[in-house]
C-alpha cells in the first residue's frame, strides 16, 4: 500500500469521530427525546408514555444510534496507532489500553441503546418493565463509563509524554483538558442510588456536565488529530518530491 492511500484512510478513520458524534447528537439526543432526559422519578407510566406518543422517533433514533456508534472504532484504530508510534518499544501499553477502552466504550453505549431498543419493541407491555429498561440503558452509560475514562487518561498521558523535539500530536492543555473530561464522569455513579437532585441521571452532575464534556472532548482531540495528519501527510509529499527530484 502507498503512503498517500495510507494518510487517505487515515484520514477517514479520524473524520469517522466527529461524523459519530454528529449524528449521535442528532439521533440519539433530539430524534430519541433524550434531550432533556427522562427523570428517574417519573412514575412508570410516564416511561411508557414517552415511547407510546414517539414511538416511530424513538425507534428510528435509537436504530440509527446502534450503527453509528461503530465509527468509533476506526477513530480508537488510528489513535492506537498514533500512540504507537509514540511509545516505541516492546510495551505500548498506553496505546493498547486506549484501543480496549475505545473498543469497550461501543459495546457499553451499544448495550445502553439496545435496552432502549427493547422497551420501544412492546409499548404495550407492562410499564414498570419498559421504566427498568430506560432505568437500565441510562445506567450503563453512567456507571459503567470507566473503560472510557481509562482510554481517555492513557491518550493524554501519551501524548504529553510525546518529548520527541517535533510538534505534538495535541498541545500539553488540551491532554490536560482531556484528563479533565474523563474525571467528570466519576460523580456519574452516584446515579445508580440518586433519583433527584443534581447526581440523578438527568441531574446536571449526572448528565449536563459529563456528557457535554465528552462531546467537546471528541472534538478537540478530532481536531488536533487532522493537523497532525496534514503535517505527517506534507512531510511525505515532500519527500515524494524529492526523489524524482535528487534522481
Amino acid at each position: 500500500m502507498d503512503e498517500q492511500t495510507k494518510i487517505l484512510y487515515q484520514k477517514i478513520s479520524i473524520y469517522c469521530g466527529p461524523i459519530f458524534v454528529t449524528t449521535f447528537v442528532f439521533f440519539w439526543a433530539w430524534l430519541g427525546h433524550n434531550l432533556p432526559p427522562p427523570h428517574p422519578d417519573w412514575p412508570a407510566q410516564m416511561f411508557t408514555d414517552r415511547y407510546v406518543n414517539n414511538l416511530a422517533e424513538i425507534r428510528l433514533g435509537f436504530l440509527v444510534c446502534l450503527v453509528t456508534i461503530c465509527l468509533y472504532l476506526p477513530w480508537t484504530g488510528y489513535v492506537t496507532s498514533r500512540m504507537m508510534r509514540i511509545e516505541t518499544g516492546h510495551y505500548p501499553v498506553l496505546s493498547y489500553l486506549q484501543l480496549m477502552g475505545g473498543a469497550l466504550t461501543v459495546m457499553v453505549v451499544s448495550i445502553s441503546m439496545w435496552c432502549w431498543v427493547v422497551a420501544a419493541q412492546r409499548p404495550e407491555r407492562a410499564p414498570e418493565i419498559t421504566q427498568m429498561l430506560t432505568d437500565a440503558g441510562w445506567l450503563m452509560n453512567d456507571t459503567v463509563y470507566m473503560c472510557t475514562t481509562l482510554q481517555m487518561f492513557a491518550m493524554a498521558l501519551c501524548f504529553l509524554a510525546d518529548k520527541k523535539g517535533r510538534t505534538p500530536v495535541m498541545p500539553n492543555w488540551a491532554c490536560y483538558v482531556t484528563i479533565f473530561c474523563g474525571a467528570t464522569f466519576f460523580p456519574a455513579s452516584l446515579t445508580a442510588v440518586l433519583r433527584s437532585g443534581p447526581f440523578a441521571y438527568d441531574g446536571l452532575i449526572g448528565f449536563w456536565i459529563p456528557y457535554p464534556a465528552w462531546l467537546i472532548w471528541m472534538f478537540i482531540a478530532s481536531y488536533y488529530l487532522l493537523g497532525d495528519l496534514k503535517r505527517r501527510a506534507g512531510e511525505v509529499e515532500e519527500k515524494v518530491v524529492a526523489v524524482p527530484a535528487s534522481s
